[in-house]
């Protein structure tokens, strides 16, 4: 049994991450409630920093602890859900010790990109730019944000940041560089939006992102219970809101950056607080008018067609790679629904085959052996255990849960990223 009692606890760095993520967070409380002078310094780990006037806030170095106190507990949130949800799904014996860690990893996604979208939206749709994307430039670059989108935008900018740990933290799988990459530059982006008061903007984009996102772990979770017709149903969703979300409403946005600015927002220079912000024309020749917003956000802040396009272009490179993707999502499904080029992949993956067979969570492993028990037995008595499986036909094969397309390992791997397979 020792195979089976080393997969009860999920994985291990899963666990140092709960035990360190709450130790943190326990004693940020206990300074915070026994040591009174602290309080200034403390509080800004979990409350909102820079309060201001009618439920406005203002922004600053503090907005850091923040994030960071989120980062933490987002570290604690996901581990726990990660463990609880690993301990069900090995209990009730249906999917292989890989299954199920994978299972449990995607139920933190679905109930984080769930609750994201969903305040995401609703702040949206209480906005004055929801179906308005005019409205997105009218205020640039007011100093004051409300409370809800604060809170919203720093905390999905803790869960980027997170993401980065828990891939370091934990072990690396192949599309580490990817990832590692995809992680730094959305959060880097993110925190050049909020610096440049273009906070709004970051809001549209990651509600447009996390729509497609939400329906990404449903279709997987589907598709690890067994659910092949729901899989399929929900992966048709997913391509048809991708195509929607991030080629038509993303494509939008970008035409409105190119049209509405600087119509709404002329180019200058701007300083001051608020609605007594003055123009400056004269220091867009300054060399630094750039960099002042990363270094004091309540300095000036200047606009020019430089900022126009570089903010634009890194929006239209993301939609590049959206395109990219997409287009070979498209190929790999059709070719798979066509009955052309699909095959099974355990020649390529013996390594991860090996690790679902060996590791079965329902215990019929003993010692890395097989029990009695684990091999099912034929009519004429002998054992079929060695028997290979029926052939799967359809988009998404049961067993191995990937598709593979001879000559395009790339698009396989694709395709088990962002489709219904583990």
């Amino acid at each position: 049994m020792a195979v089976r009692h080393k997969h009860l606890f999920a994985n291990w760095t899963t666990q140092k991450q709960l035990v360190v993520s709450t130790s943190l967070i326990l004693a940020v409380l206990s300074t915070h409630t026994f040591v009174p002078s602290a309080r200034r310094y403390t509080q800004s780990f979990y409350e909102l920093p820079y309060p201001d006037v009618e439920g406005q806030y203002l922004q600053g170095a503090d907005d850091a602890l923040f994030v960071f106190g989120w980062l933490v507990m987002i570290t604690a949130i996901r581990a726990a859900i990660i463990e609880g949800t690993y301990q069900y799904v090995t209990w009730l014996r249906v999917m292989s010790h890989k299954a199920c860690m994978r299972f449990a990893e995607q139920a933190f996604l679905l109930v984080y990109y769930g609750a994201s979208f969903s305040l995401g939206m609703y702040i949206l749709m209480e906005s004055s730019y929801w179906l308005n994307f005019e409205e997105l430039w009218s205020t640039w670059p007011s100093r004051q944000i409300s409370g809800e989108l604060k809170w919203y935008y720093l905390v999905q900018l803790s869960f980027w940041l997170q993401q980065i740990v828990a891939i370091n933290l934990e072990k690396r799988r192949k599309d580490y560089s990817q990832m590692f990459t995809h992680h730094c530059v959305t959060s880097f982006l993110m925190y050049v939006a909020y610096a440049y008061r273009w906070t709004k903007v970051g809001h549209v984009v990651l509600v447009i992102m996390d729509v497609v996102d939400f329906l990404l772990p449903l279709a997987k979770m589907l598709k690890y219970l067994h659910f092949e017709n729901l899989c399929n149903i929900m992966f048709g969703i997913f391509l048809a809101t991708w195509l929607v979300a991030r080629h038509g409403i993303y494509n939008s946005l970008c035409y409105s950056i190119y049209r509405d600015v600087p119509r709404v927002m002329p180019f200058a220079c701007y300083s001051g607080q608020d609605q007594e912000l003055e123009t400056n024309p004269e220091r867009l020749s300054s060399s630094w008018r750039y960099l002042e917003p990363f270094f004091d956000q309540k300095g000036t802040i200047c606009l020019d067609r430089s900022v126009k396009w570089v903010f634009l272009g890194l929006l239209l490179m993301l939609q590049l790679l959206s395109i990219v993707w997409f287009g070979m999502i498209i190929r790999v499904a059709l070719s798979v629904l066509k009955g052309e080029g699909a095959s099974d992949t355990r020649s390529g993956d013996e390594d991860e085959e090996s690790d679902e067979i060996d590791d079965k969570c329902d215990g019929v492993y003993s010692n890395g052996k097989p029990s009695p028990s684990s091999a099912p037995i034929s009519s004429k008595g002998k054992a079929t255990g060695s028997e290979p499986p029926p052939r799967q036909t359809g988009l998404f094969q049961r067993g191995t849960g990937r598709i593979r397309v001879p000559g395009s390992r790339d698009r396989k791997e694709l395709i088990g990223r962002v489709g219904c397979n583990g």
